[in-house]
């Protein structure tokens, strides 16, 4: 079994004579254009070749409609296997003839000997791991699986693994802080996320863990978010695991090398698949997150100030108004509350109030209760199904302070309303589908 490493969570598995493209990121920027693969590099589509392409799960660093669009065209019979159901209908939509979503704990048995079972996440969103198993070993790809704690790592791991002890665990040792900053959590690096990460691969019972799905950085213009989200290094979280778990041994293949498995062993190789490398390799993060990152607008289309804030304006008024009335409606404890969107322009930044009955009003507040600021070019484009609020939130352009309490004699608590209110009008789902659903159709003509 051999794994080339293609960036991030991107890999291309070679085993008992097919080809399984992992996660496939095959362009410099992803998530759109908000981030980079580490070092920055650029797939040729035509050596992949793949005979299935497997993606875990709907998050943009993981699931890129232009990829996939690039690997339809080079092959539309390439057999595309997916968790979630935004994945399948992209993928029909962008020619793929055999797709198939198929939940976690599932078995698959491929032809020569190679099987594939998805393994369970915690996560709240739909997703798995992967687990591979041939004549020439196992292996764990986790990419971003969730565990409560290292139980039930072993009891996924005994029930995917029939037994067979499993050789090499790609796993998703570096701990992110990605939107801490946006919403006001502590920027800093957190020791207890560091340990349980360490200690979910040390309990997967491989001898040897390869770091895998934290290759990725903020492009410019949004570079400055690279001090607040990765605390560790690759080389740092193995060189940790190592003294968590003495018993392991840590690889951390370069750009382009192959893991290769064999008779409970694993070396590293030359890699076989095309490459076009387009930095010098250096590494943009570097963890200090000592001076808060600006806010800015970076308005990246030269749109007019005017056009953006007619756009923000109007919906504020005919959209998140009323989905705010709606959802406070029977909420006695909101009495008074203030929900401040502050729209931050190239040169201005407007503000606009609620009340609990989302009656609009323009102007700040200083004792409001949820404030929200977001890029008004990054917030013109969620509105219009260019975005999604992910990519405004990863980039730090989408923020919150939240300081509503519900204070009675004796007691004062934080009251239960969503930090990022404008989610009441778009929900967070349903803007990411708008935008995928959008790009497909760019691309191909027609929306899936």
């Amino acid at each position: 079994m051999r794994l080339n490493h293609l960036g991030h969570a991107c890999w291309l598995l070679e085993a008992s004579g097919l080809r399984v493209a992992l996660d496939p990121l095959l362009f410099e920027r992803h998530a759109g254009d908000v981030f980079e693969v580490v070092p920055r590099r650029r797939v040729d589509v035509r050596t992949l070749r793949a005979d299935f392409i497997l993606v875990s799960h709907a998050h943009f660093d993981h699931f890129d409609v232009r990829s996939l669009h690039a690997l339809a065209q080079a092959d539309p019979d390439t057999v595309l296997v997916t968790s979630d159901d935004l994945v399948e209908r992209a993928a029909l939509a962008l020619g793929f003839r055999t797709v198939h979503k198929i939940p976690p704990a599932t078995r698959i048995e491929l032809s020569g000997g190679l099987s594939f079972a998805t393994t369970p996440s915690y996560a709240p969103d739909v997703e798995w791991g992967e687990m591979f198993a041939d004549a020439s070993g196992v292996v764990w790809n986790m990419i971003d699986t969730v565990f409560p704690s290292t139980r039930e790592v072993e009891q996924i791991r005994d029930a995917a693994a029939g037994g067979r002890p499993i050789d090499l665990v790609l796993a998703p040792i570096q701990t992110l802080r990605e939107i801490a900053m946006s919403t006001a959590d502590d920027v800093g690096f957190r020791a207890d996320d560091h340990g349980h990460l360490l200690a979910v691969a040390a309990a997967a019972g491989a001898k040897v863990v390869a770091p895998s799905a934290c290759g990725e950085a903020f492009a410019p213009p949004y570079e400055a978010m690279n001090r607040f989200v990765y605390p560790v290094s690759r080389r740092r979280a193995a060189r940790d695991l190592e003294r968590y778990a003495p018993g392991i041994r840590t690889v951390v293949p370069e750009l382009g090398q192959a893991l290769v498995v064999e008779a409970g062993q694993v070396t590293v190789e030359p890699g076989s698949i095309g490459l076009e490398r387009l930095s010098d390799g250096a590494d943009p993060r570097s963890f200090a997150p000592i001076e808060g990152a600006p806010m800015f607008d970076p308005n990246l289309e030269g749109r007019a100030e005017g056009e953006l804030a007619d756009v923000a304006l109007a919906w504020c008024a005919s959209t998140l108004g009323p989905a705010l009335a709606r959802a406070f409606e029977h909420r006695g404890d909101l009495e008074g509350t203030a929900y401040v969107l502050e729209i931050v322009l190239p040169s201005d930044r407007l503000h606009v109030r609620f009340d609990e009955r989302g009656v609009m009003s323009r102007g700040a507040d200083p004792e409001y209760d949820v404030l929200v600021s977001v890029a008004g070019s990054m917030l013109a484009d969620v509105i219009e199904g260019r975005r999604g609020w992910v990519e405004p939130l990863l980039a730090g352009l989408l923020r919150s302070s939240v300081r509503a309490a519900h204070v009675t004699p004796g007691s004062s608590r934080l009251l239960n309303v969503a930090p990022i209110f404008p989610y009441y009008a778009l929900p967070y789902r349903d803007s990411i589908e708008r935008a995928v659903l959008r790009r497909v159709e760019a691309l191909v003509g027609a929306r899936p």
